[in-house]
């Protein structure tokens, strides 16, 4: 007989006999488990519904009886049940995004790029949404999504309300800096069921440098406080920590148990991921060594609810631009939200598993490929969703490796040999963004280009060792140099007279000013698209 998964403390992997996982050891010398998953589940299959500790039911996923790890696990696990047009409207998973302001920037999140105005619900908002919610059945409430919860002064009062109501669980995230004792009294009297700290680093100096703020020490006197006040008042609240893992974290998990294992009732780890589709560049400067995921599973368009600050119905509570809003809750009920026809057609994309254009596709399959918002009426307008210069910038001044960003300006309206031995010079330094000129930035020191925009950018973006290509508006790529800040600029011999000269210079300049250079491979010589164009015009 197959023995159950065994979970205890300060053990973050799982034991497991199925044999559809077959229990593979970690192939990590500092690992001693028989699996090496931080979201305990199998280290094979990764789908937690195919353990016997879920075919047996023994997971609860709601209620104050569910642990963190349950709750999070059923987050991607496969549910065929809920796979439908019009599912269930949910009973737990309803966040109510009271503000989008934070007090942190955390390396890993969109928030630190975010243009969306910054702001807070009404307090009618808060309480249409929990009363609408839970006449339809809702049982359960978390207050968090892209902010911070306790810059929300009237937050103990929408805990009191969702109790009020008869919400059975009560909940929130927080990053801890601003839970002081006095503001952990308010909430908890209120009558909160769950308190999480997200604490993305287990000691001060990676805290600083992960956070973006120096609030270590702060939190764990908060920490402390929480655990101290429990035992104080005698009140039944569940106390968590979360540690978002990068591939700067991911060996410090013991570090956690050190640290924390006494002050809480369980530390759930979690591998740092696109979030939202938001953040791509996770994939090459943050992802943990040890993350082979190629899919990621969702369930959030068929079982979750999160209202924004500004009443609208979204499909991720890290939707940071508002890109994947499906309903306004300030024109149209909870219901009409949840299924309209604009929710549908998300879950028929994910049914499909067919998201091209959504910038879901982003996190669901671990890519950067362009995406529009659901409706463009509700969202931010950002250029930068994709631009890694922030996070880039913050690992090279902490003095760790990183995968460089290099710059390739070209107008390729004929593509040869020339190009290509420019490219694959550039793809040995690192990823590869070249800055095609627009049309009229080659009409301004050349002829009329054959190609368009458009069909140049097809082609380039599909030579291999291009991993981004981006519009550059003139002929001076200072503008773009500002903007991506590339850690190094490649282009040939050739400028170094001409017309471009001065462009030369002005880009050495500009690139000294944050640590970049200028590579400048030897011009390939005999092959010139300027002389291609002259002998075709002479026929």
């Amino acid at each position: 007989m197959s023995r159950a998964p065994i979970f205890k403390k300060g053990d973050i992997y799982m034991s497991c006999d199925n044999s559809r996982c077959g229990n593979t050891p970690c192939k990590k010398p500092m690992c001693k488990k028989k699996c090496c998953c931080p979201d305990l589940i199998c280290a094979n299959c990764h789908k937690p519904e195919s353990c016997e500790y879920f075919a047996k039911g023994r997971v609860q996923a709601t209620g104050k009886e569910a642990t963190l790890q349950d709750r999070v696990r059923m987050k991607k696990a496969g549910r065929a049940n809920l796979y439908s047009l019009t599912p269930p409207f949910p009973t737990s998973n309803f966040l109510l995004e009271l503000s989008n302001a934070c007090n942190h920037a955390c390396l890993f999140c969109a928030h630190q790029k975010m243009k969306r105005k910054v702001g807070k619900m009404k307090p009618e908002m808060v309480e249409s949404a929990l009363r609408q919610a839970y006449e339809l059945g809702t049982r359960e409430c978390g207050f968090y999504a892209t902010g911070e919860p306790f810059v929300v002064p009237e937050l103990p009062e929408y805990i009191a309300l969702a109790k009020k109501i008869g919400y059975t669980y009560v909940y929130l995230t927080s990053n801890g800096a601003l839970a002081t004792p006095e503001k952990i009294r308010a909430v908890i009297d209120a009558g909160l069921d769950s308190i999480k700290f997200s604490i993305n680093a287990p000691e001060r100096e990676m805290y600083k440098f992960i956070h973006g703020k120096d609030d270590f020490d702060a939190v764990v006197e908060h920490l402390k406080y929480l655990t101290q006040y429990r035992k104080e008042s005698g009140k039944n609240f569940k106390i968590y920590v979360t540690g978002i893992l990068t591939r700067f974290t991911e060996n410090m998990r013991g570090t956690y148990f050190e640290k924390f294992g006494d002050l809480v009732d369980q530390i759930v780890f979690k591998l740092v991921y696109n979030q939202g589709g938001y953040m791509p560049e996770i994939e090459h400067l943050l992802k943990c060594e040890c993350d082979t995921e190629k899919r990621r599973g969702c369930n959030l368009p068929f079982d979750a609810i999160c209202v924004t600050q500004e009443g609208y119905l979204s499909v991720e509570n890290a939707d940071y631009e508002n890109m994947l809003i499906v309903g306004d809750l300030n024109k149209q009920t909870l219901k009409e939200a949840w299924y309209s026809d604009k929710m549908k057609e998300v879950r028929q994309m994910f049914m499909s598993d067919c998201l091209d254009g959504c910038i879901c596709d982003c996190c669901i399959h671990h890519n950067d490929a362009p995406a529009e918002p659901l409706m463009p009426e509700y969202a931010t307008k950002n250029d930068d969703i994709f631009n890694d210069k922030l996070v880039r910038m913050r690992i090279k001044e902490a003095g760790f490796p990183y995968s460089k960003l290099v710059y390739v300006p070209m107008a390729a309206d004929i593509v040869h040999p020339g190009h290509i031995n420019i490219l694959k010079q550039a793809a040995k330094l690192g990823r590869v963004m070249v800055g095609l000129f627009s049309d009229e930035a080659i009409r301004s020191y050349k002829p009329e280009p054959y190609m368009n925009f458009e069909q140049r950018k097809a082609v380039i973006e599909n030579i291999k060792g291009v991993t981004y290509v981006v519009k550059q508006e003139t002929k001076d790529y200072s503008d773009n140099l500002k903007r991506f800040q590339p850690d190094i600029m490649v282009h040939g011999t050739d400028w170094r007279k001409g017309p471009l000269a001065e462009v030369r210079q002005k880009a050495i300049d500009l690139l000294a000013t944050w640590g970049g250079e200028v590579v400048e491979p030897e011009y390939t010589q005999g092959v010139s698209s300027t002389e291609f164009k002259a002998k075709v015009r002479k026929g």
